[in-house]
């Protein structure tokens, strides 16, 4: 990974974290290990993968489909799936 990758990565998660602290404190959250923590940590790290999608395909002309996104996702996974079954 390139120094500005990381750097880019390096800053989105630093952005993560602090929306993930506020997520929990909002939600009263004190375990940072219980299924309820899960589940908000999630749904950040989901947000934060549709912002960037979405900044991508407005800087590249593209119509931002919420519908897309959740299919292209999809399909990732699966992609994924299928690598770690047959590695």
């Amino acid at each position: 990974m390139s120094n500005l990758r990381k750097q880019a990565m390096d800053a989105i998660l630093a952005a993560a974290r602090h929306d993930i602290s506020d997520t929990l404190k909002e939600q009263g959250i004190e375990n940072r290990h219980d299924e309820d923590a899960d589940g908000a940590v999630f749904d950040v790290a989901i947000l934060y993968a549709y912002r960037v999608f979405a900044r991508i395909c407005e800087q590249e002309g593209l119509s931002v489909l919420p519908e897309e996104f959740v299919d292209l996702a999809a399909e990732l996974v699966e992609e994924m799936a299928e690598d770690a079954d047959l590695g």
